[in-house]
């Protein structure tokens, strides 16, 4: 099977990419394209502004988690329906972990056989935009770098002057090129951008993006490379391991405060067979009726204060906790189950049921990949049910948080010890106490660990 399909990447982070791939999902989508969103990584705030624009949840690809078979049959899985792929790379197109460059955007694009657009912002930049394209394309010549797009441009004749410097002394084609446009940014604070479900005015600023983005960039001539240098899906082998767990409950904490999901774990959650009850921690006034609770990142430390006033949804909050029910929490969801939240020199009483406070900093104290081993407190892994599964190695996560832990007791239990990363004490990560576990890495369904799986054994093992 083939169909069109690319990579947007850069040449460096904050280059505009991620506004110009909003603006162009959204004006695809509006031309009638069925077309299937990526972001390369394990970034949630991206990824959640693109599917609003492609109207279609966008998944994560991502190296540190996922092996290359993995991610070439999620690629196909996804692809399945579709007219069209699009992949938002990160950071610039040759940049990863790896020296070698073997987790790089432009490793991606050749693993799955997709063209790549290259943006470049090219403030202060004119005739030198040549010898950067040719550089780029000798540097790796296997990779089929199809087509750029001018960004940031200053006016008509700073276009020209590109354009020309091109056209003389490169072969790449020109997609368009957008101007410096105020209304080409989306608000950012101290972790990134402003999350879409904070932004009230969100379908609203999409459809301005696209509207610039349509006007500036010649989707005809996007459409017709494509369609020069199809791609071939690889055979759809992809098979998820499903526990059945019909007539389950689970609780997912969904608002401004606690957003960060992916959008095919919680697919999997629900092919699972297990009914999802969303709730706010924000607005409502207790928990609905489940079996277990799954609290996600997001920034509970900008809603301290309202989700302090929500006193009868934290004595919910902690009474189900203590009932022994099965809970997990992933970074703002562990600050939420602390006992205090100190924000820009104010202390936050929060649910207490981990006896810790949490303090945020200027500075990350917990950032990037990490890598953990299960200790034996770790309770999904003592499930009767559990199949074992791979459950000695360690697992690729990530983390990213500003907020550091205090007052942490000696005799407390962990699900992880740090092999790399931070975690909760630079050793440790995942407290433990009766049937919760509250850290701050972010897990992703995998081959390697199947999290889903396990959790869902231990909610199973938990109600019978």
């Amino acid at each position: 099977m083939t169909m069109q399909g690319f990579l947007l990447s850069a040449t460096r982070r904050s280059s505009g990419k991620t506004m110009i791939a909003m603006g162009l999902c959204r004006a695809l989508k509006n031309r009638g394209v069925n077309l299937a969103p990526f972001k390369k990584g394990p970034d949630y705030i991206d990824p959640m502004w693109i599917g609003i624009a492609a109207d279609r949840p966008c998944v994560n690809l991502d190296f540190n988690s996922m092996t290359e078979q993995e991610i070439a049959e999620k690629f196909a899985y996804h692809c399945r329906d579709v007219d069209m792929a699009l992949v938002e790379g990160t950071m610039g197109l040759f940049d990863g972990v790896s020296a070698s460059g073997t987790d790089s955007n432009a490793a991606l694009a050749k693993q799955l056989g997709l063209p790549v657009i290259l943006v470049v912002d090219c403030k202060g930049m004119t005739r030198g935009i040549a010898p950067l394209l040719t550089g780029y394309q000798a540097f790796d010549p296997e990779l089929n770098l199809t087509g750029v797009i001018l960004n940031n441009v200053s006016g008509h004749r700073h276009e020209s002057k590109l354009r020309s410097a091109i056209r003389d002394y490169t072969d790449m084609p020109v997609i368009g090129a957008v101007p410096h446009h105020a209304e080409m940014t989306i608000d950012q604070r101290h972790i990134g951008l402003l999350t879409s479900v904070e932004d009230q005015s969100a379908a609203q600023n999409v459809e301005k993006i696209a509207s610039i983005v349509e006007s500036s960039l010649d989707i005809d001539s996007l459409t017709s490379l494509l369609e020069l240098h199809r791609i071939d899906l690889v055979p759809q082998n992809y098979r998820e391991r499903l526990p059945c767990v019909e007539g389950l409950r689970l609780g997912i904490a969904r608002d401004r405060a606690f957003s960060f999901y992916y959008c095919d774990d919680i697919g999997m959650i629900e092919r699972a067979g297990i009914d999802i009850h969303y709730f706010s921690p924000l607005e409502d006034g207790g928990l609905p009726d489940v079996d277990a609770l799954f609290v996600g990142g997001g920034f509970p430390e900008l809603h301290a204060e309202r989700l302090e006033c929500n006193q009868s949804m934290l004595q919910s909050i902690a009474g189900f906790c203590g009932s022994g029910r099965p809970v997990y929490a992933e970074c703002g969801g562990l600050m939420y189950l602390a006992r205090s939240l100190d924000w820009q020199g104010r202390r936050h009483r929060m649910a207490g049921y981990f006896p810790v406070d949490v303090r945020m900093n200027e500075r990350p104290v917990g950032r990037g990949y990490v890598e953990l081993a299960p200790t034996d407190r770790h309770i999904w892994h003592q499930a009767p049910e559990f199949s074992g599964h791979q459950s000695s190695q360690s697992v690729r996560a990530h983390e990213f948080h500003h907020s550091s832990i205090e007052g942490i007791e000696e005799d407390i239990d962990y699900a992880w010890e740090i092999v790399r990363g931070h975690g909760v004490d630079g050793e440790h990560d995942g407290f433990v106490r009766q049937g919760v576990i509250a850290g701050f890495s972010h897990l992703r369904n995998t081959r390697n660990y199947p999290w889903i799986e396990h959790f869902t054994r231990y909610i199973t093992q938990s109600h019978s």
